[in-house]
C-alpha cells in the first residue's frame, strides 16, 4: 500500500480525531472494500452503502482503532458481516460473486499474441466462474485482493488449511481448463517459455 504508515494513520484518528487521516484510510479501502462487498450483493448501490456504513461505524468507533493489528483483515471482515446481515435481511440466500477477470497484456505482443492470449483469458475467467462459491471467493480474495492465506481464513471465519485447500482446487481447474482448451493455447505456453 504504497508509502503510507496505515498504524500511523489509526493512531491519528483514534488518538486525534484527525478526519484527514480518515479520508486517507477511507480513499485507500474503498475500491477494494467496494469491489468485496459488491461480491456479496447483486447491486452497486447497495455495495456502496455497505462500505459507507462500515466506515461511518469506523468513525463512530475510532477510539479502539489503535487495537487494530490488521486493518485489511478488520474492514474486510466488517464488510463480510455487513453484507451478510443485508442477505440474511432482505432473504437473499444466494451470493453471487461478481466475475474476476484478469486480463493479460504484453505490450510487445503481435495480433496473433494478443488473440491468443484474449483467448486464453476467456478460458481462465470462465473456470473461474465455474468454481464453486467458496473456492472463487478464496480464489478472489487471494489472487486479485493480494492477502495472505491467513488473512483471507480470518476474513471468512475458516482454517488457512481450508484456504490452501481451496486455492488447491482453484489452480487445479483451471489448469485442467488451460489443458482442455484448443492447441494453440499449449502453442501459446510453448512460446512463453521460449523467450
Amino acid at each position: 500500500m504504497l508509502n503510507i504508515d496505515v498504524k500511523e494513520l489509526l493512531l491519528k484518528i483514534a488518538r486525534d480525531n484527525d478526519l484527514a487521516a480518515f479520508k486517507k484510510i477511507y480513499f485507500l479501502y474503498y475500491e477494494r472494500l467496494l469491489k468485496l462487498a459488491s461480491s456479496f450483493v447483486k447491486q452497486t448501490e447497495v455495495a456502496e452503502e455497505i462500505v459507507d456504513d462500515v466506515f461511518v461505524k469506523v468513525w463512530a468507533n475510532r477510539i479502539r482503532l489503535s487495537e487494530v493489528n490488521n486493518l485489511t483483515v478488520y474492514l474486510y471482515v466488517a464488510i463480510k458481516n455487513q453484507a451478510l446481515n443485508y442477505n440474511q435481511a432482505n432473504r437473499i440466500v444466494c451470493i453471487d460473486i461478481e466475475s474476476v477477470e484478469f486480463e493479460l497484456k504484453d505490450l510487445n505482443s503481435s495480433v496473433e499474441d494478443v488473440l491468443i492470449t484474449a483467448e486464453l483469458a476467456k478460458v481462465i475467467n470462465g473456470a473461474i466462474q465455474r468454481l464453486p462459491e467458496q473456492c472463487k471467493m478464496v480464489f478472489k480474495l487471494v489472487k486479485e485482493d493480494h492477502l495472505k492465506y491467513r488473512s483471507v481464513a480470518e476474513i471468512l471465519s475458516i482454517s488457512p488449511k481450508t484456504v490452501e485447500y481451496h486455492m488447491g482446487n482453484a489452480l487445479k481447474t483451471i489448469a485442467a481448463a488451460i489443458s482442455a482448451s484448443p492447441d494453440h493455447h499449449k502453442r501459446f505456453f510453448k512460446k512463453a517459455s521460449a523467450n
